[in-house]
């Protein structure tokens, strides 16, 4: 592995004019490691692709055109991407510091398949720190890691394929859940904070019907993935304890006061 390994930044953005800006900024002011940055805009409306127009020598590709969704965004991405590295940088979101990517590719090596770093999460300046979970049994759950803070090796996407374009919102579990699955070798970290996600995208939203869609995608992911009698059945126990759980305590949360 070349010192530093080159990392591919994949933005996936549609009418995300408003917070481009900073995210390019961001991935362009990173020291101390090789970066391309990819942009793949699903045929924006607002904007982006004038901005994108002005940045083109700064980026390593970029495209505009109608796609089947983020999924499918990324899939694009890493298609296009070269670098040992893959991080999932979307527009709204921007690295916590101009070193931030420089200090994470440095803690990971040849054993590593997928590395999770913490992120700061909410509406600048109020910010709260999420820390991956460790890595392990959990994972059968929930994700418990965000992809802005996730940095998987290229070659993990050659040896299990893109991910599923048919999930709209978790993909991302989709994948590394068969990642789990597969033997993959995945690490979390305390430290360094490698960037800030916005509470503006689709997995940040908590009304009722769009914290549904996610639900329902998670339970898919489960038994999508599942590999024995075993475990289909306890995600049986599971989604018929958490499902009602979650979806009393939505209602509850609903009650006029």
């Amino acid at each position: 592995m070349a010192f530093p390994p080159k990392v591919s930044v994949i933005t996936v953005v549609l009418n995300g004019a408003q917070h481009l800006a900073g995210c390019l900024e961001s991935v362009a002011s990173q020291k101390n490691v090789a970066v391309e940055h990819i942009v793949v805009d699903g045929g924006s409306t607002d904007g982006c692709v004038d901005l994108l127009g002005l940045w083109s020598e700064r980026l390593a590709f970029w495209s505009s055109e109608p796609d089947a969704g983020i999924a499918d965004g990324m899939n694009k991405g890493i298609r296009r991407a070269t670098g040992e590295w893959v991080l999932f940088l979307h527009a709204d979101d921007y690295f916590a510091g101009p070193d931030a990517l420089a200090q994470a590719i440095s803690r990971v090596d040849e054993n590593i398949d997928v590395a999770a770093f913490p992120v700061l999460f909410g509406t600048p300046p109020v910010l709260k720190i999420i820390a991956p979970r460790r890595t392990g049994v959990l994972l059968n759950v929930k994700l418990g890691m965000c992809h802005q803070g996730i940095l998987t090796r290229r070659d993990l996407f050659s040896r299990l394929g893109l991910h599923d374009t048919s999930f709209k919102i978790t993909m991302d579990y989709d994948f590394f859940l068969r990642a789990y699955r597969s033997g993959a070798r995945l690490k979390a970290f305390r430290d360094p904070t490698l960037s800030v996600m916005r509470d503006t995208g689709i997995s940040s939203r908590v009304d009722w019907p769009s914290l549904k869609k996610r639900l329902d995608e998670e339970r898919r992911a489960h038994f999508k993935n599942a590999c024995n009698p075993g475990q289909r059945l306890m995600y049986r126990f599971y989604w018929l304890l958490y499902g009602n759980y979650r979806r009393l305590r939505a209602a509850v949360g609903n009650r006029p006061r």
